[in-house]
């Protein structure tokens, strides 16, 4: 079993060989923070009707993050709806997820996307 914190929430035995640095430990929490916030805004917005689909990732924010931090930018990730945060690791802008909820002509499908 791979732990890093014991049942008491110390370290566990041996996890310091996996402790991150403290820029991408940052760059990763920023990213969650972001994540968190696009669901957020996108969420309501898919609500009120102004797009016609949107998937949250309310708490799988680490779980994205994570598995995205952890690969080079030249590996192809196949995602799902709640996977998003990958794109958002690798630099998409939130301007560029609302052109593709919109599917307006800013959008890369040209708003050839599924409703």
């Amino acid at each position: 079993c791979f732990r890093v914190l014991d049942e008491t929430g110390k370290n566990a035995t041996g996890s310091e060989e996996y402790e991150l640095d403290m820029e991408l430990s940052k760059k990763m929490y920023t990213c969650m923070l972001r994540l968190q916030t696009l669901d957020t805004l996108f969420y309501e917005a898919q609500r009120q009707g102004r797009f016609s689909f949107y998937m949250t990732c309310f708490g799988e924010e680490a779980t994205v993050i994570g598995s995205a931090a952890g690969l080079e930018t030249i590996d192809h990730v196949f995602s799902q709806y709640r996977e998003h945060g990958v794109l958002l690791w690798r630099g998409q802008t939130m301007q560029e997820f609302a052109d593709q909820c919109y599917g307006n002509l800013s959008d890369y499908n040209k708003g050839r996307q599924m409703p």
